[in-house]
């Protein structure tokens, strides 16, 4: 049938075919096969430019069914596992790049039909964990490792396929937060990004942090974080906070997991070309840009609770420390004595012939109080080490130290920051220590 023909008639078709669909059993080749002409439609539709129809069938005439016997299944239970044997069709690369390709389409109807079987079926009151079966829960874990491959491998061959896939099922994984058990949601975003590896090429990167900023913009993005400190009685919370509240550590990931995610993943980002770098620190300032404006957190106490959140952030600052040098000059501070104000600091430039070995000397990122102490960064974590009075290394301590900044030295002059990144990195940090909380910062 020709397409504009069949435009005239599409909501009745669609209808028909998702009724066809749901009432037949698995044993039959009929579901497939049903699937297989709903993706001919939708690639008809997008081919000839008509896509919109689609997405007006969608919002006004989609309408899931009850099934007419017990034995059917609903359309998303259905749908996601026919998604699954077309993906799995090794000899039909034609349909699986299809299926890809316009993978909302197929997203979108499931996650209509999940809400409309919620509210039809009062499930909505029930505990998250109970408003959907195992067996379903089974089947989306199972369509999501059918469909990484498809975007870790096979990125090169398909790359609008892949992209699109990424988009659209980061997509409908922001939908299931609204709708299912979130524990079991974010081990599918967790899954998914562990298909992606260190070694990824620049696409494969940017396809990760497109993922993480599509599902970061839920509207809950904040509730989903717990913004609060951990339960723990008064006497043990100020060691507690230390250690869980202000680093990267693996119960901070847990406990903050969305936010916890991103700055890992942005971390490991800053290691890497400028291209990966400089969509990871976008990702991270459009962020802390939305929650500044939001409506709904404009109180100072919920700023500073949202600002305590990427405290760890700070962290990753002081670890590239050096790297947020312009690319002509090495910013250092010279100590003061005790009695210095904050105002007597001397603070310089160095000349470019000295930068190598001010970096050396000083890559394990140092800084001066009034006090007279420097803070030395060694961990990982970038905890914070008191190193005296005089605020320099200790040019006669080990070899190790001496070996170690001198590999970050030199890592740290191949890929060092531009003004643009070195500017959202520090506008982020600004954001953060304006609205922290009074008693929050000092003990960080």
């Amino acid at each position: 049938m020709e397409i504009q023909v069949m435009i005239q008639f599409l909501p009745v078709i669609l209808m028909q075919l998702f009724r066809v669909l749901t009432n037949m059993t698995h044993e039959d080749d009929v579901p497939i096969n049903c699937t297989m002409v709903l993706l001919h439609i939708v690639s008809k539709c997008h081919e000839e430019g008509l896509d919109n129809y689609l997405r007006s069938f969608i919002k006004y005439s989609f309408r899931p069914e009850k099934p007419s016997t017990p034995q059917a299944q609903l359309i998303h239970e259905t749908l996601a596992t026919t998604m699954i044997a077309v993906l799995k069709q090794s000899a039909d690369f034609l349909a699986i790049n299809k299926l890809l390709k316009y993978s909302w389409f197929f997203f979108e109807i499931i996650a209509k039909s999940m809400a409309t079987y919620l509210l039809e079926e009062n499930k909505i009151k029930l505990p998250r964990g109970q408003r959907f079966s195992e067996a379903y829960h089974h089947v989306l874990h199972s369509l999501l490792l059918a469909i990484i491959p498809h975007v870790t491998i096979r990125y090169a061959e398909i790359p609008d396929e892949s992209r699109n896939v990424n988009y659209s099922l980061a997509s409908f994984l922001k939908r299931c937060l609204t709708l299912m058990d979130r524990g079991f949601v974010f081990n599918l975003i967790n899954d998914y990004i562990s298909g992606f590896s260190l070694k990824d090429p620049k696409v494969l990167a940017e396809y990760k942090f497109e993922f993480l900023q599509t599902v970061c913009n839920h509207e809950h993005y904040i509730p989903l974080n717990l913004p609060m400190a951990f339960a723990k009685p008064k006497l043990q919370r100020v060691q507690v906070d230390s250690n869980l509240e202000y680093s990267l550590s693996d119960e901070y990931c847990k406990h903050h997991f969305l936010v916890g995610l991103l700055l890992r993943e942005t971390s490991i980002a800053l290691q890497d070309n400028y291209d990966i770098r400089y969509t990871a620190i976008s990702v991270i300032k459009n962020l802390l840009i939305k929650h500044a404006f939001d409506t709904r957190y404009q109180h100072k106490n919920q700023q500073a609770k949202i600002a305590q959140l990427y405290l760890p952030f700070v962290g990753l600052l002081l670890e590239n420390i050096q790297r947020l040098a312009g690319r002509d000059t090495l910013y250092s501070c010279a100590a003061m004595p005790n009695s210095a104000s904050r105002d007597e600091f001397a603070c310089g430039f160095a000349s470019p012939t000295s930068r190598a070995s001010l970096s050396t000397d000083k890559d394990t990122a140092y800084g001066s109080f009034q006090n007279g102490h420097g803070i030395k960064r060694e961990d990982s974590r970038g905890s914070l080490i008191p190193e005296g009075a005089t605020g320099f290394p200790d040019q006669g301590s080990t070899g190790e130290n001496t070996r170690q900044s001198s590999a970050r030295s030199s890592v740290s002059q191949y890929n060092r920051l531009d003004q643009y990144e070195i500017r959202s990195l520090l506008m982020c940090y600004l954001y953060i220590v304006k609205m922290i909380s009074e008693g929050e910062l000092p003990a960080y």
